[in-house]
This record gives C-alpha cells, structure tokens and sequence, in this order.
C-alpha cells in the first residue's frame, strides 16, 4: 500500500510540474468562450470540485475506491437596492448526512431504525452513510436540499454595521479549505464540525482590527455529528423550540496574524415521551472554539485551533432512557497545522500542508453504549490523525492536489467498519486511513 502511494505521488506531482510548466509558458492571454452578463443587480459564480481516492472505511463492501464530484455550486449574489443585497447558492451534490441502514450480520450500525417509533424505511446506502468515521462525501457543509445558502443582507452606507436573515454559514473556526484542506477525507473532524450552515438571522460589525458577529439561528445544522439522528427523519425539519445562539469575533491587532473565537449556545432534537429511546431524545449542542493563524512569511504560514463541545443528552432525556449518568459529553481537542508554497512560473504554484489533530471519541452514543456495557465501548479514548497535502494552483483559480490521512479511531466497530461478533469481532482487514487526488476550480 505504501509503496503504491509513493509511486502514485510522484508520477502526479511530475505530471502536475510540467502541466504547471507549460501553463506559464503558453497560457493565453485573455479566456476564450462567451462571457455571462454580470451587473450589480446579478453577478454569478460556479465553484467546483471533483477527486479520486480510497478509504479504508468502505473496504468490507469492496467499494473503497471512488471517484466523485464533492460539489458543483453556483453562486447567485447582487443587490437589491443600496442597501440590500441576496445571495442565493446552489448545490445539487448532497449526500453528506447519514441514512437508516438496514443492518447486517455480526455489524453494528449506529444509525438502525429503531424498533419502535415511527415507521422509518431502511436504505441499502446506509451501510456506507453512518457517521463521521464511515462516509462517501466529499464535500463537507450541510444543506437544505440543494440550497446551500440562501439569504438576503442589509449593510449600512459606513460598512460598520451588517446582517443576513436565511440560511448561511455560520462563522465558526477556519474553513476547511482556508485551512489548506481539500475535502471531507482529509478535512480534521474538527473542521467537519464547525463546518455549518443553518437558518436564522446574524449581525455583523465591521472595523480594520475586528469583525464581530452574533447570530440567532434554528440549531439542527449539524446533530448527527452527535448521534443525534432523530428517527432519520427530514434532515431540514427543525426538532426543538428554542433558538440557538452564536457570538465570534475575528480579531486582526498582531500585525501577520488572525485571532478567532466562537461560542455557540443551544440544543438540538426534542424529547419524545411517547417513543421513549435513544434516538427520540434532546442534545445538549455547545462550541468554544479558539482560530489562531500567523504568516512566518509570505508564503510560509501556521495555524492551529482548540475546540471544546458539549454534546449528550439533557438531564430530563438522561432520566427518560435510564442513564445512571446524567451528566453532558464533554469533546475537547485540538489540530496544528502550517503551509509552505512556492512558485514554479509566473503564474503556478507548488505547495505543502501537513495537519495534526487529536480529540475526544466521546459523544453521545459512546456514553450510551458504555453505560450499557456494550461494545467493548469506554469513556475518555482519544482519535488521531496526521494528514499530508500537496497541491499545484494554476493561476488563482484552479488546485489541483493529492493527500494522505492516517486516521487512529478507537471504535471502528462502532461505525459499522468492523464487526462486533463472529470470528473476527472487532477486527479487520483495514483500519480507517485515507488517501485520494482531488481538482477543483472557482470562476469569480
């Protein structure tokens, strides 16, 4: 396997070198094709990416190697009047959230329907859609469908003041791909994460050192990073009462550094008394998360991020499924990561990021499971991974790239990736590390 990778790094890399090579030296000077109208009432953006790769997740249904389209978008923005705006983005690659497996032999799969409850179809594709250790996606924000944002904005005539209400993103952290990373194989779970779109309303404040932000939003964004699968019902469908809140702040006083922080507030999913289980139960959902990024030079950079969530359940629901312990989950970690790039022509790029993360497995169905006696499943495990990226940007608006993630998951068995009886309990052939090459452009 090794071997494979390194023989396959580098007949990309010469590949890239010299298509990069002959891009500077005979690139046009102008694109050919027809232009799209663009004005201040609608201006129009497609975004881009597609890869190939293998993940050691999928290999027990002999379907780890795959190529795919993580996203293809387009952006529709413009302005309303001077002082409104509307930004519409369109996806329609989604196929991020979990689905209800139908189950199989000597498995366990988190995401089962349960036994009673509403009636819930099972889908064949839910062996390969569980949770954020056994996935397909390469894309990692979550949708309303095809609608990946959609919202109007208003900015007042200084720019100091500005809000949205609709569906955005909320600013939490680094994204992932200004973070160097490519898609959700080599992404850090962290950046899954806080990788959120959601509906509500948001506040924004403007000056050259800060941007602070607060937002009221529905809260369901992202429950099934926590088990939180709620029947496998519409995924877009808000389950609780109250908002969720959000307050960040990008802070830019140390010359060649950004400073970020996030708290996010509030619950996802809703006590069922009349189904009284697991999946019918409400979640604690709270993020601290603390960016910090520094430019050594210019083209030399290192970041990192600390993220600390409380997840589980509420006491009321602990009490309604007979946890001993009540207490919430507590996920804390970190990942550190730096960027080297040079140039190779006058209009191509080479570079590097290498990322190391560490964080908690705890999470809702750890605790449950654990409580349970279940699953050989304990409390306080820690997952790993290192991830290596090398890339070659054409121009500013085309990457092209390869990575490698060894991903250390204590519980594979827990996502379906390994079986949890017969002669080979908790066992396999393959752990969970990654490994693909990825292209992708943006025409703004």
């Amino acid at each position: 396997m090794a071997e494979r990778v390194i023989k396959l790094t580098i007949f990309v890399l010469s590949m890239w070198v010299s298509a990069a090579a002959a891009y500077g030296q005979n690139a046009p000077a102008s694109g050919g094709g027809v232009a799209v109208p663009q004005s201040d009432r609608l201006k129009i953006n497609v975004k881009f990416l597609a890869g190939y790769g293998v993940d050691e997740s999928q290999y027990g249904l002999g379907n780890e190697s795959q190529g795919r389209v993580g996203y293809a978008i387009v952006e529709l923005s413009g302005k309303i009047s001077d002082r409104l705006s509307y930004r519409l983005d369109i996806n329609p690659v989604y196929e991020l959230q979990p689905l209800p497996a139908c189950g199989e032999e000597n498995f366990f799969y988190p995401n089962t329907p349960q036994a009673f409850g509403p009636a819930v179809t099972c889908d064949p594709d839910g062996r390969v859609r569980v949770d954020d250790y056994k996935f397909i996606a390469l894309d990692v924000m979550n949708q309303q469908g095809a609608i990946r944002q959609a919202y109007a904005g208003y900015q007042s005539e200084s720019g100091f003041v500005a809000g949205r209400f609709g569906r955005f993103i909320l600013p939490i952290g680094f994204d992932w791909e200004e973070s160097g990373s490519f898609t959700g194989k080599d992404a850090t779970h962290i950046q899954r994460i806080n990788a959120e779109t959601n509906f509500g309303f948001m506040l924004t404040l403007t000056k050259p050192a800060f941007t602070f932000n607060a937002a009221g939003f529905l809260g369901e964004g992202n429950r099934y990073h926590d088990y939180n699968y709620y029947y496998s019902l519409d995924w877009s469908l808000d389950a609780n009462s109250a908002l969720s809140g959000l307050f960040s702040a990008d802070l830019r006083v140390v010359p060649k550094t950004d400073i970020r922080v996030a708290q996010k507030t509030g619950v996802s999913g809703s006590k069922v008394e009349g189904y009284p289980n697991f999946y019918a139960t409400k979640h604690l959902d709270w993020a601290t998360v603390a960016s910090v990024r520094h430019h050594l030079l210019s083209n030399v950079s290192i970041f990192g991020e600390y993220a600390w969530y409380t997840w589980g359940l509420m006491r009321s629901s602990a009490e309604m499924i007979g946890w001993s312990d009540t207490d919430p989950v507590t996920k804390a970690g970190y990942y550190i990561g730096g960027d080297a790039n040079f140039p190779l022509t006058a209009r191509s790029r080479i570079g590097a990021t290498v990322t190391y993360e560490a964080l908690d497995r705890d999470d809702a169905l750890i605790k449950d499971l654990s409580l349970k006696n279940l699953y050989n499943v304990r409390l306080g495990e820690t997952e790993h991974d290192t991830i290596y990226r090398v890339y070659v940007d054409l121009g500013r608006r085309v990457r092209t790239g390869m990575y490698i993630t060894q991903l250390d998951n204590p519980f594979p068995w827990v996502s379906g990736i390994w079986p949890v009886s017969g002669p080979n309990a908790f066992t396999g052939q393959r752990g969970s590390n990654k490994w693909g090459i990825i292209a992708r452009f943006s025409l703004d």
